[in-house]
């Protein structure tokens, strides 16, 4: 099929060399107008100053994701025909289910190649202009009704400004000045302020009268500042206390600015105004602040979790260049090569994974399960660290069959088991034995990690806790804990057993594949997720 040079691509990604990328591949295939756009609020931009035959997007991005801009273009008129491809690197059903009910034309799935690109735009292309059925309009009209509700009920909330005084006449002015911007709470007393102040929603400002009976206004700005939980709401003085001691009590206590009575409604309006701004932009640099240490803790965690997985092929690596060095294997150097390479790759893999493990942590993980032999992976992974344990007299022990298969995903289980591994042969004292089997568990296939060290008591209640250590040299309290957060991930089960006179062993179970493997388990191989996309072809 030749293509038409004038159609015209939107191309929406979030990450620059990827839109850079697809641009290219596309100005390759004869295609050389393309826009670009990072984000979906962008490309709906976009579309309102551009004619679009094809958009490519990616699902996952800020602000509004490739699925909500899919949305958008098939639930109006005048952008429903436009082709849409989505590009993604997932491989859930569920992810493709939700694009098809709301229109999506073809998946490009991540990495991809020129070639594929290509049959991709042919299957999209050759049934000309998209007919979006009744069935995903309504769906799609649906969402996006749901979407201005939610957007128009987020724009319709306002501040809201309590107003504490004990004369009724007060708090009606103060209502009638400000219900055009504001919601605004009334309170008559101190103590009844206070209750307000604690209630689930908390006023984003308070105008405080001094003269009231029982407990005054600074008696109530006082008891607000010394409470943590209060102390971040501004307060203005409104009051007819007019003396300059009065104002400069006012603001030693806390508060923001002092009005005197009577006050001008305009006067009134403005300074309110001005601290509201100025407190929902402190919030909002608050939770900037807060995101940006959360990421740098998350991120500086994942470099820990990096640096000790990189410590067991890193010494596989070293430890077989020494043998080599010193002749001892020459005669199999064609098997050390081929150790060295492996370590070499499982290092490669663990720098490529540090974003999926910050990714583990931050719950936002999706692994790649596939159909994993068990038994073949932890061989492999024995074999990787024999000469490591060869050096001080430690052998291994392996009570494995031919094949176990679980559904995980590998790279995940060669750090998880190179971790237990690693911790085995470094508290093993010298000459000592470790132990492994790997058999099926009821619905799991299990993996034991047996050594003759016992963990000492006052952490055995916090093992998988993050940083806990037994003062081991160079410990780093991450093995553990890592190990656990990859075993849950892929929806496995970690435990361990320890005792003086049998040592400690290590049970990791895996999911064994369920009976009906064509309906589920498969729809996580790129096999299954490519004969989904072909159906829409």
């Amino acid at each position: 099929m030749e293509f038409a040079p004038s159609t015209t691509f939107l191309v929406v990604d979030d990450f620059e060399l990827m839109r850079k990328t697809l641009q290219n591949n596309l100005n390759a295939l004869g295609f050389k107008n393309v826009i670009l756009a990072s984000d979906g609020e962008e490309a709906v931009r976009c579309l309102r100053n551009h004619a679009v035959d094809c958009i490519i997007s990616d699902w996952n991005m800020p602000r509004m994701s490739g699925l909500q801009l899919l949305q958008f273009v098939r639930c109006d008129v005048q952008y429903q025909k436009i082709h849409f491809m989505m590009v993604t690197a997932e491989g859930e059903r569920n992810m493709v289910n939700r694009a098809i009910d709301a229109g999506v034309d073809q998946f490009l799935v991540k990495p991809f190649t020129q070639i594929t690109l290509r049959e991709k735009i042919t299957a999209m292309l050759k049934h000309g202009p998209r007919v979006l059925s009744k069935s995903a309009l309504a769906l799609n009209q649906t969402a996006n009704a749901e979407r201005i509700s939610r957007e128009e009920s987020a724009r319709n909330s306002k501040p809201l400004i309590l107003a504490v005084d004990d004369v009724a006449t007060n708090i009606a002015i103060i209502a009638d000045t400000l219900k055009e911007n504001y919601k605004v709470k009334a309170a008559n007393s101190g103590v009844a302020a206070l209750k307000i102040c604690c209630a689930a929603r908390q006023p984003d400002l308070i105008l405080l009268d001094i003269m009231m009976p029982d407990m005054d206004g600074y008696q109530v700005c006082q008891t607000l500042k010394n409470n943590p939980k209060t102390a971040h709401i501004p307060i203005i003085f409104l009051t007819a206390k007019a003396e300059t001691v009065d104002m400069k009590k006012g603001f030693e206590l806390g508060a923001v600015d002092y009005i005197t009575k009577p006050c001008n409604p305009d006067i009134l309006k403005a300074r309110v105004a001005t601290h509201i701004k100025l407190k929902l932009a402190k919030d909002a640099l608050e939770e900037r602040v807060d995101a940006l240490v959360e990421n740098a803790r998350l991120r500086e965690d994942v470099e820990r979790i990096t640096r000790h997985d990189l410590k067991n092929p890193l010494a596989a690596i070293i430890g077989t260049c020494e043998a080599i060095a010193t002749d001892k294997w020459i005669p199999n150097y064609q098997s050390s090569i081929g150790d060295i390479r492996e370590a070499a790759m499982s290092m490669l893999g663990m720098i490529n994974r540090t974003l999926d493990i910050y990714k583990i942590e931050a719950g936002i993980y999706r692994p790649t399960i596939t159909k994993v032999n068990l038994a073949e992976l932890v061989l492999r992974m024995v074999n990787g660290f024999r000469m490591q344990a060869h050096k001080r007299g430690i052998k291994f022990v392996l009570e494995s069959p031919d094949e176990c298969i679980v559904m995980a995903e590998e790279m995940l289980c060669i750090s998880l088991f190179g971790n237990l591994i690693n911790n085995a042969v470094e508290v093993s004292p010298d000459n000592a034995t470790i132990r492994l089997t790997v058999e099926p568990y009821g619905d799991y296939g299990r993996v034991s990690i047996q050594n003759s060290g016992m963990i000492p008591l006052e952490i055995q209640h916090c093992l998988f806790d993050k940083y806990v250590t037994a003062g081991k040299k160079g410990g780093t309290g991450l093995g553990t804990y890592s190990a656990k957060l990859m075993t849950e991930t892929q929806k496995g089960k970690i435990q361990f057993e320890t005792d003086a006179s049998t040592g400690t062993t290590f049970m990791v179970d895996l999911p064994l594949p369920v009976a009906n493997t064509n309906s589920s388990n498969s729809a996580n191989t790129l096999a299954d997720l490519q004969a989904t996309l072909d159906a829409l072809q």
